[in-house]
């Protein structure tokens, strides 16, 4: 399996502090059947600014001491990038910040909100190239009270990446809920850990997988920590995503719209 988000690299930002840390995530990963992990750091302006050399330098040291244990895991680098109005000036194609410097990178809200026309700035990556993954929507508050609002973003390009976790119940049952909600709705490309330590929030994929597979399919359920995910890493073009929706995105977009308007006026 591959895991596109997970906060391995040691000190770098609220993951692991140590490399021994760091080493026994990726045992437990290992033992668990993930094979390739995308290090994911925080990247957040004022918060965390670790980027470029220092999250390709963090990789490599990581990545000598699994080939020292001789783990069957790879690492590569990448970023859970925070939503605010510089994220333009930080995110290019082929930089270090998108997923093994590919056209994809993570995007992350806030967890109780969203900023007003969320959509139509992550949209605007579109244009440029690039495929924003919303990380983890689960487990927004903002998402769960407007799930239509997400089904009209992923109709329109946007992708989704929801948390191992929330699958099996770790954040609670309106999470586990609404993870179930966009797995059965085609509405998620991708289930990643999100680790963050060996013990509290594991670096494992197998448990969520299997009850995803119970839910959606073997194969379908399969391909979300296989397939689609050698994808994103190999930078190759996914194909049309239909989410399986019981309303017409455009309408949503329309009626969106008005709103907007009735709001500025």
């Amino acid at each position: 399996m591959i895991d596109i988000h997970c906060h391995i690299l040691p000190g770098l930002d609220d993951g692991p502090e140590t490399l021994g840390e760091a080493m026994e995530m990726c045992r437990r990963a290992a033992a668990d059947g993930v094979r390739t992990i995308v290090a994911t750091p925080h990247f957040k302006p004022g918060t965390y600014e670790y980027a470029g050399a220092d999250i390709l330098a963090a990789a490599a040291a990581l990545g000598e001491a699994i080939e020292k244990e001789g783990l069957d895991v790879r690492i590569i680098p990448g970023a859970e990038i925070a939503v605010s109005p510089e994220m333009k000036d930080y995110v290019k194609r082929g930089g270090c910040l998108t997923l093994n410097r590919s056209r994809y990178f993570l995007a992350e809200f806030h967890p109780l909100s969203v900023p007003s026309r969320w959509d139509a700035f992550l949209e605007s990556f579109l244009d440029a190239g690039l495929r924003p993954i919303i990380a983890h929507p689960e487990r927004n508050y903002w998402f769960i009270k407007h799930r239509e609002a997400l089904s009209a973003a992923v109709q329109r390009g946007i992708m989704v990446q929801i948390t191992a976790m929330s699958i099996t119940g770790g954040f609670g049952p309106e999470t586990r809920d609404f993870s179930a909600y966009l797995l059965k709705n085609n509405l998620v490309h991708a289930i990643g850990s999100d680790g963050h330590s060996a013990d509290l929030r594991p670096p494992m994929l197998s448990a969520a997988a299997a009850i995803a597979a119970n839910l959606i399919g073997a194969e379908r359920a399969a391909a979300l920590t296989t397939t689609i995910p050698q994808s994103i890493i190999e930078d190759r073009p996914l194909p049309d995503w239909e989410p399986e929706i019981d309303f017409d995105p455009m309408e949503y977009k329309e009626r969106n719209w008005f709103r907007r308007l009735i709001r500025s006026i």
